[in-house]
């Protein structure tokens, strides 16, 4: 009887030895998921993947952002990944599970910010992480360069508009060098040549801010106003209705500009008769531009069209009764009268 009963003790212990061996083994991890904002975030896919076993489990966090899964092996490290649409997934590894709630060391706090999830580096082979180091590398070269381009375009502005042309250009220059993909810069660079009178190296950087940038129509326009300068009506022109194809579903306004530009190159070159058109293309476009019913009023007079020259000269004191032409515009009037 005895013996019975110390068989029985002793299967009773070695029981309760290996039930509390068995419930050792089963850990939880657990944690929270955030945005930047400190917002909880519902419905985050929480994957615990083992790093040297199959195992895998999963979860969701809910309406707090929290997640616990309390069936976890203890044995050996895990991965942990938290995945939802809209943000960058993230994750941490060599994770051991915890045994209860308060046991921190099962805990995993997760940041999510927003984006598109894309591959995490442990799903990359070695070359697609050294390819990606080197593009991260790239993108951090080039924010800095364009800082600085920002910075020297912004300082060869500022001498531009002081008059100070040869410096201006220089800046402009060293700004190229840096980023010779901006139309921005090739641009300034052919205002800055024009106002020193290279007309040739002004077409030149146009022709490289357009090549950047063929759609832009203020490139054309500018472009135009400096063969204009160079006596090319025939090319000035073409480069205007070129501005005024490509703002054609814009602004009226930009229309109006470009007409205006070509009407003023047609009366440098004295072609009246394109002049007088092109000025009324221009208010067609935008019958408030004050400036081009002045110029029409004056090529009208010297029609000897007193009544258009009078139409057009009352009209630009309506729309700019103190403007630059305001007291020339008034005696013209009065001479038409007579």
């Amino acid at each position: 009887m005895k013996a019975i009963t110390t068989r029985i003790f002793l299967f009773t212990l070695i029981s309760s030895l290996f039930m509390a061996h068995v419930h050792a083994q089963i850990g939880i991890v657990w944690g929270t998921v955030t945005d930047e904002e400190g917002n909880p975030i519902e419905d985050v896919l929480i994957r615990i993947e083992g790093m040297s076993t199959a195992r895998k489990y999963q979860v969701e966090t809910n309406s707090k952002g929290e997640y616990q899964h309390a069936g976890i092996q203890r044995q050996g490290t895990y991965r942990v990944i938290a995945e939802k649409e809209g943000y960058q997934s993230a994750y941490i590894e060599n994770l051991r599970a915890g045994s209860d709630r308060y046991d921190n060391s099962g805990e995993v706090l997760f940041t999510l910010k927003k984006g598109r999830s894309g591959r995490l580096a442990f799903e990359m082979t070695d070359q697609e992480i050294e390819e990606l180091a080197m593009d991260a590398e790239e993108s951090n070269r080039l924010a800095a360069a364009a800082s600085e381009v920002r910075l020297n375009l912004g300082q060869g502005l500022e001498l531009f508009n002081q008059g100070e042309y040869q410096q201006a250009l220089e800046i402009f220059n060293l700004a190229v060098a840096l980023d010779e993909k901006q139309p921005t810069l090739w641009a300034n660079i052919g205002n800055t040549y024009a106002k020193l009178d290279q007309g040739e190296q002004a077409l030149e950087a146009y022709e490289r801010a357009i090549a950047l940038a063929p759609e832009d129509p203020t490139l054309y326009q500018n472009m135009g106003g400096i063969y204009g300068s160079l006596g090319n009506t025939a090319k000035a022109q073409e480069l205007y209705e070129k501005a005024v194809s490509l703002s054609a579903y814009g602004d009226p306004k930009d229309a109006a500009v470009n007409y205006y530009n070509m009407g003023v190159t047609f009366i440098n070159a004295g072609q009246t008769a394109e002049a007088v058109d092109a000025l009324t293309k221009a208010l067609e476009a935008d019958q408030a531009y004050a400036e081009a019913h002045y110029q029409l009023g004056i090529l009208l007079l010297g029609n000897d069209d007193s009544e258009g020259c009078l139409e057009h000269l009352r009209s630009y004191l309506e729309l700019s009764p103190d403007g630059p032409n305001a007291d020339a515009a008034q005696s013209l009037i009065e001479y038409c009268k007579t």
